[in-house]
């Protein structure tokens, strides 16, 4: 409800105005009344109206002197409508100078000063909400100089104290850290910012509620304001069960609590201290007394664990490798890994793992996880999130792995059948390629039989024995010279074996061909 002050020197007129007009009904209440001028100069400063209604020809001070008295005042400003049984000019043009909004003639209409009281009202809720803004983002302002603790702070805290913060009011600064889990690679900040500052405002009750001030990296601080600890630690706790609601995960740093405005940079910095240890405690708001006394660990891993991560990915054995990723994050927890420590872990054994896949020709950036598990150095994640990527990460290099290692066994064998076919004259053995190749003996028997359907010692009877057919068909070369020529040690066993795969021997073979 606006606030109204009647002025008229005649009696029936302010009466009149009073029972003329639904004030309810139009959004004001009358909060004074006087007969002339000077009493109602008296009454203004007092009660601060919002709207005066003003006759022009009064005793003592007039209806315009008063309007120029009230203008030129600084601590009020009210909206003035003048009325007056006169119509001159001169009145109406001095009525305009001062800013008064209307003026209506004597006698009063009421449908001309309801019109007239509903057009103040409008200006008057937009002036309300315009200041309601303006006022925000002075708080803003003000707000971003106490947490950047610049020079001019005693000032600001002068300042501040004039939006109504009690004396013996107790803070505490209040870190909300958005975490970019289930994948979540873009998130709305001005949105998140919006709920949480909703939330802040709708679920904590406190004489004032500074905005929220947007840190880097999804991070949003709060300031809390209490009269008493167990009601902070009440609010602290509200907060963060609340924003568990909104479905984000969310991390809560929670500065000691502190008293005045000049301790609040300290406070900032403490929220950005605590942030080492989001991975040591993982239930409930981190709070400052609780990692008071908890000494984490900046070192490395264990080299053993990356030693074995490595030699179960090169050779494929999932269930290993991720058994060795559990090891690992049990030893982030266990021994208390700063935050810090453990991004530099997973990002020394992410380069170790990259360094496998290109060994075997692969390109690690191509993997689907790669980029997931990196953009977890510069984001905000929670020590299962980061579990889970750095897990997708080595099972699915261990499978590329596995592919490569394939792609290249089988190039191999191919290589060793093309050497096989280029030295099947020579004295050669499958103990002699295998070296030739640098493959186990047997492995290379076992492969080189699954490639082709057939054994090493079989095909090379078989490549002998069609380059000897082919001699006998084309050259008057002797029978031993032939067997000599396609790697046969003896001419017998030349023989032997010749007759045995195509049921004749060598020479009834030519005589054969020379027949057809």
């Amino acid at each position: 409800m606006y606030r109204v002050v009647l002025v008229d020197d005649e009696v029936f007129i302010r009466e009149g105005l009073k029972v003329l007009i639904d004030w309810k009904g139009c959004g004001y209440e009358i909060c004074g009344e006087a007969s002339d001028g000077e009493d109602a100069l008296k009454i203004i400063e007092k009660e601060q109206p919002d709207v005066v209604i003003t006759d022009i020809r009064m005793p003592g001070m007039d209806g315009l002197e008063l309007i120029r008295c009230v203008t030129s005042s600084q601590f009020i400003s009210p909206k003035f409508i003048v009325i007056s049984g006169h119509s001159e000019f001169s009145y109406a043009q001095q009525a305009i100078k001062y800013g008064v909004c209307d003026f209506i003639l004597k006698p009063i209409s009421k449908k001309e000063l309801e019109r007239a009281l509903e057009r103040i009202f409008r200006l008057l809720d937009a002036q309300k909400e315009q200041a309601k803004v303006m006022e925000e983002q002075l708080l803003k302002i003000l707000f971003h100089k106490l947490i950047k603790g610049e020079n001019d702070c005693e000032t600001v805290y002068e300042q501040v104290q004039r939006f109504g913060v009690p004396a013996s009011s107790l803070f505490c600064y209040v870190m909300v850290e958005v975490n970019r889990d289930n994948d979540e690679e873009r998130l709305d900040n001005i949105y998140v910012g919006h709920k949480i500052e909703d939330l802040f405002k709708k679920k904590i009750k406190q004489p004032l509620h500074f905005p929220i001030y947007e840190h880097e990296l999804d991070r949003y601080g709060l300031l809390l304001m209490t009269g008493q600890e167990t009601e902070m630690f009440e609010n602290i706790s509200i907060l963060y069960e609340q924003l568990k609601q909104l479905g984000l995960s969310t991390t809560v740093y929670a500065s000691d609590f502190i008293l005045g405005f000049n301790q609040l940079r300290k406070a900032v910095e403490q929220v950005y201290y605590m942030m080492s240890y989001k991975y040591v405690i993982d239930d409930g708001p981190i709070l400052y007394e609780r990692i008071e006394g908890i000494d984490i660990y900046y070192g490395d891993i264990d080299g053993k664990l990356c030693e074995k991560l490595i030699e179960y990915i090169e050779e494929s054995r999932i269930a290993d490798v991720l058994c060795v990723v559990n090891h690992i994050f049990d030893e982030f927890r266990t021994k208390l890994f700063a935050v810090e420590a453990v991004k530099s872990s997973i990002t020394y054994l992410v380069r170790e793992v990259t360094n496998i896949v290109k060994q075997f020709g692969g390109d690690a950036e191509q993997l689907k996880t790669f980029s997931n598990v990196m953009k977890c150095r510069n984001y905000n994640v929670s020590l299962n999130e980061l579990e889970q990527r750095f897990s997708h990460f080595v099972v699915e290099c261990a499978n590329l792995v596995s592919q490569l290692r394939e792609q290249l066994i089988t190039c191999e064998i191919h290589k060793v059948k093309k050497y096989i076919e280029e030295n099947y004259h020579k004295n050669i053995s499958l103990k002699h390629i295998a070296q030739q190749f640098y493959m186990n003996p047997v492995y290379l028997g076992q492969l080189f039989r699954k490639t082709y359907g057939v054994y090493f010692k079989k095909f090379l009877l078989q490549l002998r024995i069609q380059q000897a057919k082919k001699l006998l068909r084309t050259t008057d070369l002797r029978i031993y010279e032939i067997a000599e020529q396609v790697g046969f040690g003896s001419v017998d066993y030349f023989v032997t074996q010749f007759e045995k795969m195509e049921g004749f021997t060598p020479t009834e073979y030519r005589k054969q061909t020379i027949r057809t």
